[in-house]
C-alpha cells in the first residue's frame, strides 16, 4: 500500500513537471492525434489500475500468528497448579500466575528436590510470586542460616550460572528468591517439558517425540502441511501444545500394538506424495530418508538429557 501511494505521488509530480514543458505538450498533441497510440495508453493505464485495485481489495490473512511465549506461560501456570494439587507446594492466594516465566516455573521440581534434600523435616513451600522472579516462602524455621547457605550452594550447582538465588529471612519465614539472568529459552527448549509429560503419559521415549516434532515442523506452531494438516505436529486436530499430547497418544497406541518404530513414524510424514498410499512409504525415497532422519536424531536428544524411561 505504501509503495502504491509513493509511486502515485512520483507520477503525479512528473506529470505536473513535464506538462509545463512546451516540447512535451507538442509531443502529447501528436500522440493523441494517432488513435492507436492513445487507445494503447488508455488500455495500459486501465490494466495497471485494475491490478492495483485488485491487489488492494484482496484481504491479508486475518489469522494472527501463534503467540508461542503465551502458550508456554499458560502451560507453566498449569504445571505449577498441578504441583499444588499434588501437595508438593502451595500457591499463595495472592500469587499472580497470569504470566509466569517458564524458565523459572520449569525448574521448580528441581528446586523442591534440593530443598527436601537439605532440610530433614521440610515444611510445605509456598509460592508467593512467579513472574520474572520466583519467591518461595519457607515457613516455620526459627533458624535457617546454615541450611540456607547449603541450599544456595546446592541450587547454584544444580541450576548453573544463569540462575541467581538468595534467601531473605523475617522472623520464622525465610523466602527463597530465584531469578533467571540469561537469554530466554528457545521454542525447542520450552517444548521439552510438555514433551516429557506427554511421553510419560503414553510410555514413550521423549527423545523420539522431540525428534518427530523437529522433523515435522521444526517447532513451528504455525506450520502448514498438505491436506489441511497444520500445527507443531501437522495434525488435522488440536491447537498449540494440545497436538503434542494428541500425537503422543497416537504414537503410543501404535507402538503398544506392535507397529514398528519406522512404520509408526512414517504416518506423521507431513508432505506425502500425491496419490501415494501410506503403507507404501518405504518405496518413496523422500519419505524413507525423512523417517531415517527422525530415528537418527533420537540419539541426539538422548545425549542432551532426554532420558529413555519407557518400561
Amino acid at each position: 500500500m505504501i509503495f502504491v501511494i509513493l509511486w502515485t505521488i512520483i507520477f503525479a509530480f512528473l506529470a505536473i513537471y513535464l506538462g509545463k514543458s512546451p516540447r512535451v505538450r507538442s509531443w502529447l498533441k501528436l500522440i493523441f492525434k494517432a488513435p492507436r497510440v492513445w487507445r494503447t495508453i488508455v488500455a495500459s493505464v486501465a490494466l495497471v489500475t485494475a491490478i492495483v485495485v485488485t491487489y488492494l481489495m484482496v484481504p491479508e490473512s486475518s489469522k494472527p500468528s501463534t503467540n508461542e511465549r503465551m502458550l508456554f506461560e499458560d502451560y507453566a501456570a498449569t504445571a505449577v497448579m498441578k504441583l499444588d494439587s499434588l501437595q508438593a507446594l502451595k500457591v499463595d492466594i495472592d500469587c499472580n500466575l497470569q504470566h509466569p516465566e517458564p524458565e523459572l516455573a520449569y525448574v521448580l521440581p528441581l528446586i523442591l528436590g534440593a530443598y527436601n534434600e537439605i532440610v530433614e523435616k521440610p515444611t510445605l513451600p509456598i509460592v508467593t510470586r512467579l513472574d520474572d522472579t520466583l519467591h518461595l516462602a519457607l515457613k516455620g524455621y526459627k533458624q535457617f542460616k546454615n541450611r540456607g547457605i547449603r541450599l544456595n550452594r546446592l541450587l547454584q550447582k544444580k541450576l548453573g550460572k544463569r540462575y541467581k538465588t538468595k534467601i531473605e529471612s523475617e522472623g520464622s519465614t525465610h523466602t527463597l528468591i530465584v531469578t533467571y539472568n540469561d537469554e530466554p529459552w528457545d521454542i525447542e527448549q520450552l517444548t521439552a517439558l510438555p514433551v516429557m509429560e506427554a511421553a510419560q503419559r503414553n510410555q514413550l521415549d521423549p527423545a523420539l517425540l522431540m525428534s518427530l516434532i523437529r522433523h515435522v515442523s521444526n517447532f513451528n506452531f504455525d506450520y502448514r502441511g498438505r491436506k489441511d494438516s497444520r500445527g507443531i505436529l501437522a495434525l488435522k486436530e488440536g491447537e498449540g501444545l494440545e497436538q503434542i499430547f494428541i500425537g503422543a497418544e497416537r504414537l503410543g497406541k501404535m507402538l503398544q500394538v506392535g507397529v514398528s518404530h519406522e512404520n509408526a513414524v512414517a504416518t506423521f510424514y507431513p508432505n506425502p506424495e500425491i496419490n501415494s498410499k501410506p503403507e507404501n512409504w518405504s518405496k518413496s525415497p523422500l519419505t524413507k530418508s525423512w523417517v531415517d532422519q527422525v530415528l537418527s536424531d533420537v540419539e541426539f536428544y538422548h545425549a542432551n538429557g532426554l532420558a529413555h524411561f519407557v518400561r
